[in-house]
């Protein structure tokens, strides 16, 4: 059976309007940061302002191209390496005193010193993170390449420019200090500077206060050297194309340094509806329908986010599907009883102590014990969730689950799993391009009667991926001590809005995974949905050719009927147990 295969990202054809492709990236950068940090730090999109690293999560772009994932990457690292070794209780706490109260910086000074403090634990950080994760180092290189090195800055500190003695110059000049085209003459107390932050210098620095200590060592540096007077001239003077193209690149340094990264946001409903599919209960699956065609398929836990109703519209169903259930488990009660017979008067056995006394007379004293259970029975019942399954189909068909559920529970050796299935179309996408959901709701192994009582919220979703929502669920192995069962029910006509599979292809398809089901000692049964909407004999038919001489035609809602499918499961697979 195809089991389908993990999303791949095509990293040709990128689309970053895609939910889905936005979800997987999420999902791969999360997993870096994990694996980095050892934390799990959420990794989300920005929806709103300069997203920076508040301490707690990670924010990235939406504008994902081939061109800037590895930057993406890379600056999610960066951001992430704050999370794990920024003290910014510190920071947030002392920003406004610190500076005054322990080193005498003036107020209006204050801004100047931070965007200093922020390169140098920037450096401090970086530099942890290059020495113990050397895997992590090309998307760092992609980071600073795109943000530190490149021909505008390569080309300034080799010309004249910013060699005047002012905050702009020297950040211009102290940022891009390990360029190899810096120039320690250009300005004076460069070389100074050079010294306090060389790499013995930041590998000595073990906390951000390390950090603040050494920004301040720079500010005393280059604070006698700057020319206010000149400062303010300076900002009126007109700037030239180039000079304004130098200055708007050092104040893009200074927004990175100051984590103020300008991102591409994604609407707050489309990153809700990523938030799901990047969910870890969710897995997004490249399902190869055959060597030609292959459909992206959702498969997961949080049946909620696909088939939820937040209004109780099947309280009655399962109200009555319990009662039924109830008639149901009296039926199979007899499961819950060992058959145990014993052979007396044998010549090898367990010895008799009844017997001993004719020993010398008689040889048959001894006995044997042998028990007869019932096989531990797995029965997986698929519910089609498509929206011709409206009306009395889903009140019927929400009735009959519960009541096998419910015998479920209370029956040893017999567990129920039921999964739902449908459609989803992401957000930007045409109804053309739906995509197949698989999803788990009730597992009696882990799940109480209780639970059943979600079932009264659910609420039907697009159109009907049969054969590969079956495949794609994941079953027990069938042996000598388990039996295996693959319950079906819906309407009969799978069919989804993608020209990869509908009408002959789906029905097709969903004949081949049954077979190969059945080939895998798998057992089938299938209840056949109808009520008075449904002409004609088409969807008969199909269901037929699909699940031959295992498709069902009963009345759901007839204990009887249900529970002569059921007894033929759980009363006919005995097993001896000694």
């Amino acid at each position: 059976m195809n089991k389908g295969a993990a999303y791949w990202m095509d990293l040709r054809h990128f689309n970053d309007e895609d939910p889905i492709f936005l979800a997987q990236v999420q999902r791969g950068i999360t997993n870096f940061v994990k694996i980095l940090t050892g934390k799990d730090i959420p990794v989300e999109y920005a929806t709103s302002g300069d997203s920076m690293t508040d301490g707690e999560k990670v924010y990235i772009a939406s504008n994902i191209k081939e061109d800037t994932i590895d930057y993406t990457v890379g600056l999610a690292l960066h951001e992430a390496s704050h999370v794990l070794l920024t003290d910014f209780k510190f920071l947030n706490k002392e920003e406004g005193t610190i500076l005054k109260r322990v080193y005498n910086v003036p107020e209006e000074d204050k801004d100047n010193v931070f965007t200093l403090v922020n390169f140098v634990e920037d450096k401090r950080i970086d530099h942890f993170v290059y020495k113990t994760a050397p895997g992590y180092q090309y998307y760092y290189e992609k980071l600073y390449s795109k943000s530190f090195y490149n021909t505008i800055v390569d080309e300034n500190l080799q010309n004249n420019v910013f060699i005047t003695p002012s905050w702009d110059a020297y950040f211009f000049r102290i940022i891009n200090i390990f360029n190899r085209n810096s120039d320690l003459d250009a300005l004076p107390g460069l070389k100074e500077v050079l010294d306090l932050i060389t790499y013995d210098a930041i590998d000595s620095m073990k906390s951000t206060r390390d950090a603040v200590e050494i920004a301040v060592k720079i500010y005393n540096i280059i604070k006698p050297h700057i020319n206010e007077e000149e400062e303010e001239e300076g900002e009126d003077q007109q700037l030239t194309n180039q000079e304004y193209k130098t200055r708007d690149q050092v104040d893009k340094q200074k927004n990175f340094i100051n984590s103020q990264y300008r991102k591409k946001r994604v609407h707050k409903k489309v990153k809700e509806e990523i938030q799901k599919l990047a969910n870890s209960e969710t897995s997004i699956t490249d399902y190869k329908i055959n060597g030609y065609n292959s459909i992206t398929t959702l498969i997961t836990k949080q049946w909620q986010d696909y088939f939820y109703s937040p209004k109780d519209n099947h309280s009655e169903e399962v109200q009555k599907g319990i009662s039924m259930g109830k008639r149901l488990l009296k039926q199979l009660k007899v499961r819950n009883t060992t058959k145990q017979d014993i052979f007396n008067n044998l010549k090898k056995g367990k010895l008799d102590i009844k017997k001993i006394y004719s020993a010398p007379y008689n040889e048959n004293v001894f006995y044997r014990t042998e028990k007869e259970d019932f096989k531990y029975t797995f029965l997986h019942i698929s519910l089609d969730l498509s929206g011709s399954m409206r009306g009395d189909k889903i009140k019927k068909t929400i009735q009959t689950t519960i009541a096998i559920a419910y015998a479920a529970c209370n029956l040893k050796n017999f567990d129920v799993e039921i999964s739902l299935r449908g459609t989803y179309t992401p957000s930007g996408s045409s109804r053309t391009d739906e995509k197949p959901i698989l999803a788990y709701i009730f597992n009696s192994k882990t799940h109480s009667v209780k639970e059943l009582n979600k079932f009264k919220n659910l609420q039907l979703s697009g159109m009907t991926p049969e054969g590969i929502c079956l495949d794609l669920i994941d079953l027990p192995t069938p042996n000598y001590f388990t039996e295996v069962y693959l319950l079906n029910i819906s309407d009969g006509l799978p069919n989804i809005n993608n020209i990869k599979y509908n009408f002959g292809t789906a029905i097709n398809h969903t004949k081949k995974v049954i077979d190969s089901y059945k080939k895998g000692g798998v057992g089938i049964l299938s209840y056949f949905i109808h009520d008075t909407w449904d002409k004609g004999q088409k969807g008969e038919d199909s269901f037929k050719k699909m699940y031959g001489k295992n498709a069902q035609f009963i009345d759901v809602e007839n204990t009887f009927q249900v529970s002569k499918t059921i007894n033929n499961l759980l009363l006919n697979n005995t097993i001896k147990v000694f």
